[in-house]
């Protein structure tokens, strides 16, 4: 099993950046839409919009106060994607406690995992092969046909 690996950035830090705290705590739908974008689409937003189905399906579940629960699954992903430390009963204190504050952790964290791994894969795109692997040319020795045998009418040397 692979090593669980710590948050990159914690739930108390749900202040910075600004934009996304306040976000997260006027408007959570389109912080949750925009993390399930990255999530699922793992690019830095491209072909993203405000108003998109988990976010609608998100402003539903307020009005009848069960939008923690798509946090709380979602923070799972989040966790079990990137192989996080934590458990299903963290996942459901974070969103039910102080939901602004997991959307912010989780926008945040997804954000820095697939900015991670874009840049190794830049990496190892980029790299270059070494010498001792001798990868150059090497030209290929001349072929020389011999005669098996000698054609009809001719004697073999002595």
């Amino acid at each position: 099993m692979a090593q669980k690996r710590d948050w990159e950035h914690s739930g108390a830090s749900c202040f910075t950046p600004f934009t996304t705290c306040l976000l997260s705590n006027c408007c959570p739908c389109i912080t949750y839409g925009r993390t399930y974008h990255r999530l699922t689409k793992g690019k830095e937003l491209e072909g993203y919009s405000c108003c998109n189905l988990p976010c609608v399906g998100f402003c539903l579940l307020t009005g009848f106060g069960l939008s923690w629960i798509m946090s709380m699954l979602q923070r799972g992903e989040v966790r079990a994607g990137y192989q996080l430390k934590g458990n299903a009963c963290t996942d459901c204190l974070c969103s039910c406690c102080c939901m602004p504050c997991d959307l912010t952790q989780q926008d945040k964290e997804v954000q820095f995992r697939e900015r991670e791994k874009a840049e190794k894969a830049h990496l190892i795109v980029n790299e270059q092969p070494n010498k001792e692997a001798n990868m150059g040319y090497q030209p290929q020795p001349q072929y020389q046909p011999q005669q098996a045998y000698q054609p009809h009418g001719q004697q073999q040397p002595s």
